[in-house]
């Protein structure tokens, strides 16, 4: 009789250990998934707020001005840019230089007869807010902004679209650029701005190098 009470006893202790550490499992089970979802949130508001890259110094292999003529296109034939056909009905119209542009979503568009085609805004085009998503390059004391192959600067009415300085270092470039090859070493090619591949913190990246005259 009394070995029969130790066994149940030792049963009942064996049970409530597993019972426990279940228990515990669970916890840290929804614990690790809450810590998980957390750090996605995080790593999404980051995201999409954006990143500042500060630029200490300038390359210090730079190509500044280069002859058109001298580089090499790796495609025969230019990529082809957006074209719309519907009217741009809520699209911001920005005049420079005569030129209607058609501004949405930090877009700019051109009308050639019936369609809408995108362009790079010329420098000197103002806008009254930046696009959202918008990165900032710190150089200097001087604070850049950048989307889609476009720079901009703060002004008294907005934003001023400006030539990109060498050294700014952004983590993307629009769909359309080209792959271009100078003295041979390949480039990347985007409105006349050359840039270079490089690693910046851990990622991919492309810094301004110089430019086509």
């Amino acid at each position: 009789m009394k070995t029969k009470m130790m066994l149940l006893i030792a049963a009942m202790v064996i049970a409530s250990v597993s019972v426990n550490a279940q228990t515990r499992n669970s916890n840290n089970g929804r614990k690790n998934e809450k810590q998980t979802t957390q750090t996605t949130q995080r790593n999404k508001t980051a995201a999409s707020s954006g990143r500042t890259v500060t630029v200490q110094s300038q390359p210090a292999k730079s190509v500044n001005k280069v002859n058109r003529n001298q580089v090499t296109y790796r495609s025969k034939s230019p990529k082809v840019v957006a074209v719309r056909s519907q009217n741009h009905a809520n699209a911001e119209v920005i005049q420079k230089d005569n030129k209607n542009y058609y501004y949405q979503s930090g877009t700019y568009y051109r009308k050639y007869n019936e369609n809408y085609v995108k362009v790079a805004p010329p420098v000197g085009l103002s806008v009254r807010v930046l696009p959202e998503g918008s990165l900032r390059i710190a150089i200097g004391n001087r604070n850049y902004f950048y989307f889609e192959g476009v720079y901009y600067l703060p002004s008294s009415n907005g934003y001023v679209v400006e030539t990109p300085p060498v050294g700014a270092i952004v983590y993307a470039l629009p769909a359309d650029y080209e792959r271009v090859e100078l003295n041979g070493e390949q480039y990347y090619e985007y409105n006349g701005v050359l840039y270079s591949r490089v690693s910046y913190q851990g990622d991919r990246a492309y810094q301004v190098v110089g430019y086509l005259d």
